[in-house]
């Protein structure tokens, strides 16, 4: 289990360009920046109702209820995280897209001004990761350019502040969103659609949000950032390192690469995650059935049994289902991506098998993406063959041990062949579900348009309609010119998406 770390500032804490933001480092205000107008002002009034007790803790002068705050707090998070998110793109547009994974930082990158252009240094710094720069003989290898870091390190500090401060407001989010995670997890007795539904939604967009911010964080210069930022500190303050150094090196180097410390991290919470995407495989199987979604009429205003009723209520919870079925796509993809225990529930590789054979990638932010497939199989497919071996070995009993071992098995054998089956299938799959989504809507503007006062009663059917339009739609503008790499061939191939 993942332990909250504490911030402690240091005496020496006022030489470092952070220290203002440091201070606040369990405060609200820490976040204004990521947040939006309405958001950071419901923030400040917020703060300024509180009352601070005499030990330090914040009493709320409203008396409200910890679970309600609680809830206002993971709303702010999930925010935060779009701001995280938004300010990493950010850089990775002034840095000209960097790969950071493989130290390749095309000319763009060194004349954007954000790092000293001097790539020699610079470069090794990154690839040496987590070794200290003391460590390195950096004068033998490039004498001239650390002499020039050492007469324009105010300046290249300066330069460097505004992403140092990200990778600290990266950590301390890591550790607050992990409390948060932890607290709804433990307090809530059940989080199902049909029981705790906010609550439910709340807590797996903040778990989705926490996913994606890590993933893409991989994505920026962390280790360059860093090395860079702590050896130009020790060039202007005596060979001194900057106070949150040692802290940060610990966290980046965690989460090298993110996918194993997520699912370090989030170890704790994974027999939850379990349930919740179990629960969900019901609305996933419908929404990938058009043969069902046609025939019993879950999108049409007229009774799938009775066509002279004119107002659909044969299916109305499995309507509301489907209005969210996007969202539980994204908590089947990212959750057993980064729970991968709980693929071994009898029923998990169904749920799963449904929504991987359907998509190629998972959207982090805007156009930043990774390549589902690859990531399970380097990532999950360990875990599982782990799983395999353990319950070989008659570790538990043998009735479970030969249950266990035969799911291991199946889980094993669906994640090397679904990669194939989604590189063939996937158009398919959203073609005919778009050919679906045209002709019921197109039906329901002739209905409507027909009959207007029919159109509250069957709301919700039009709500779950336009969702099931819209994700559609972003899927394929996602997966539009895509490049997937088939895990048994070097050569990289395109995935057309035929509307």
């Amino acid at each position: 289990m993942a332990k909250s770390r504490q911030y402690y500032p240091s005496q020496d804490e006022s030489m470092s360009p952070t220290s203002v933001r440091s201070r606040e480092w369990e405060g609200p205000s820490r976040w204004t920046e990521y947040l939006g107008p309405e958001m950071a002002s419901s923030v400040s009034s917020r703060s300024s109702k509180q009352l601070s007790s005499s030990d330090g803790h914040v009493q709320s002068s409203s008396g409200g209820s910890t679970k309600a705050l609680n809830i206002q707090w993971v709303v702010q998070m999930i925010e935060v995280a779009e701001g995280l998110m938004a300010k990493m793109y950010r850089l990775n547009q002034i840095l000209e897209y960097p790969d950071s994974v493989g130290h390749v930082f095309s000319d763009a990158f060194w004349k954007a001004g954000v790092f000293p252009n001097h790539p020699r240094i610079c470069t090794l710094l990154s690839k040496k990761f987590p070794e200290h720069f003391s460590k390195l003989q950096l004068e033998r290898i490039d004498k001239f350019s650390l002499d020039s870091l050492h007469d324009g390190a105010e300046l290249h500090l300066q330069s460097l502040e505004p992403w140092i401060q990200l990778l600290l407001d990266l950590m301390a989010f890591r550790e607050q969103a992990l409390r948060l995670i932890l607290d709804l997890s433990s307090t809530v007795i059940t989080l199902l659609p049909h029981q705790n539904s906010l609550i439910l939604h709340a807590f797996m967009d903040l778990f989705c949000a926490f996913v994606r911010v890590n993933l893409f964080a991989e994505k920026i210069p962390r280790k360059m950032l860093l090395q860079v930022y702590n050896l130009l500190h020790a060039l202007s303050r005596n060979d001194r390192d900057c106070d949150f150094y040692h802290r940060l090196v610990q966290f980046i180097d965690s989460y090298d690469p993110p996918l194993k410390g997520l699912q370090e991290d989030l170890n704790f919470v994974s027999p939850r995650i379990g349930e919740v995407l179990e629960a969900v495989g019901p609305s996933i199987f419908l929404s990938a059935d058009t043969r069902k979604l046609r025939n019993e009429g879950f999108l049409s205003p007229y009774h799938p049994r009775f066509p002279d009723i004119l107002t659909n209520s044969a299916h109305p919870m499995r309507a509301q289902d489907l209005a969210n079925v996007t969202s539980y796509r994204e908590w089947v993809l990212l959750g057993y991506l980064v729970c991968p225990d709980e693929l071994l529930r009898v029923t998990s590789i169904d749920i799963a098998l449904v929504v991987l054979k359907e998509n190629l990638v998972v959207t982090l932010f805007r156009d930043e993406y990774i390549l589902l497939h690859e990531d399970y199989q380097l990532y999950v497919l360990p875990r599982v063959l782990e799983s395999k071996k353990m319950a070989k070995s008659g570790r538990t009993k043998q009735k479970e041990a030969d249950l266990e071992y035969s799911v291991a098995k199946q889980v094993e054998k669906m994640i090397s062949e679904v990669h194939e089956q989604a590189l063939q299938l996937c158009d398919t799959i959203h073609r005919e579900r778009r050919i679906l989504l045209k002709q019921e809507i197109g039906r329901m503007v002739l209905f409507f348009t027909d009959q207007p006062s029919l159109l509250a009663p069957n709301i919700q059917m039009v709500f779950s309609a336009l969702a099931l339009a819209q994700s559609e739609v972003l899927w394929y503008f996602q997966h539009a010119g895509i490049a997937s790499s088939r895990s048994k061939a070097a050569r990289v191939i395109p995935v057309d998406i035929v509307s």
